[in-house]
């Protein structure tokens, strides 16, 4: 384990932490991640498809992958079956895509709800559960979950431009507390090749509104988002709207001390037993 990594990118994410183990030599690596809001949890390991800026979340614990690659015998680790990893966030996302083919989105909406009770952040699990809370007409639950998918970060999946389509459809309660759905109607979602983009204003208001609210999770998970986002963009572009990643990550670190489980600092995280 790579215990001295330092994060002086927005990809791989904070929370990240290679290891050697696994790696086919071609720029992808296997690693810890601890999800955002589990800090003082057991991480679980994911793969970097650094091609994409994703993060797949493999194994639900170091002990299922090591178990894998035991048995993979230098061959590649891919994801597990729910049989050998009954908890894998990504097997379940792979199998509720099934259910739902298969028509049985109650099994698949069991499935996606476990993946997030681990990775809460997933985003390709909470853009296809959105959908499902939607058919299923359960339109408060749809609603948290379009918030949740419209935060979370690129690098776990999406865009989610459906859900943010649908959140602009539903009226927003006298009083309503979330920054997004308040702003959801200036929100475009399309990112690159401009000059400007409304877009990133909105979501530092938000970010700044989720602080003043003391919704820590929510802060660090959209803080990682509009990371990810311009740091796609051109230097140029950063330039324009004074971003800086390392002095943002650094923003990233202080907020993320607030979580009720611990700073998302990488010494902080492997100061656990587990380290």
């Amino acid at each position: 384990m790579e215990q001295d990594w330092q994060h002086t990118t927005a990809y791989p994410p904070l929370g990240f932490t290679p290891f050697a183990e696994g790696a086919l030599g071609n720029g992808d690596t296997f690693g810890l991640y601890w999800p955002i809001g589990r800090e003082a949890s057991e991480p679980i390991v994911v793969e970097t498809w650094h091609d994409e800026w994703r993060l797949q979340p493999h194994f639900s614990s170091l002990a299922t992958f090591l178990q894998a690659y035991a048995a993979a015998e230098d061959e590649y680790v891919g994801t597990p079956s729910l049989a050998d990893d009954p908890t894998s966030p990504r097997a379940a996302y792979l199998e509720a895509k099934e259910l739902i083919a298969q028509r049985n989105p109650d099994a698949a909406i069991a499935l996606l709800e476990a993946a997030l009770a681990i990775v809460p952040e997933y985003t390709d699990a909470l853009v296809l559960l959105h959908g499902q809370y939607v058919r299923a007409g359960r339109i408060d639950a749809a609603v948290k979950v379009a918030i949740e998918a419209i935060i979370s970060p690129p690098s776990f999946g999406g865009p989610p431009f459906k859900a943010l389509q649908w959140l602009r459809t539903q009226p927003v309660p006298d009083g309503e507390p979330d920054p997004i759905w308040r702003a959801c109607g200036q929100l475009s979602f399309n990112f690159g090749g401009s000059k400007e983009n409304a877009d990133y204003p909105v979501l530092l208001g938000a970010i700044a509104t989720y602080v003043e609210q003391g919704n820590y999770l929510r802060a660090s998970t959209l803080m990682q988002t509009y990371a990810e986002l311009m740091s796609a963009e051109t230097v140029s572009f950063q330039e324009r709207y004074a971003f800086d990643a390392t002095a943002f990550i650094g923003r990233q670190i202080a907020v993320s001390a607030m979580l009720p489980q611990g700073s998302r600092d990488p010494a902080t995280l492997w100061s656990s037993d587990l380290a």
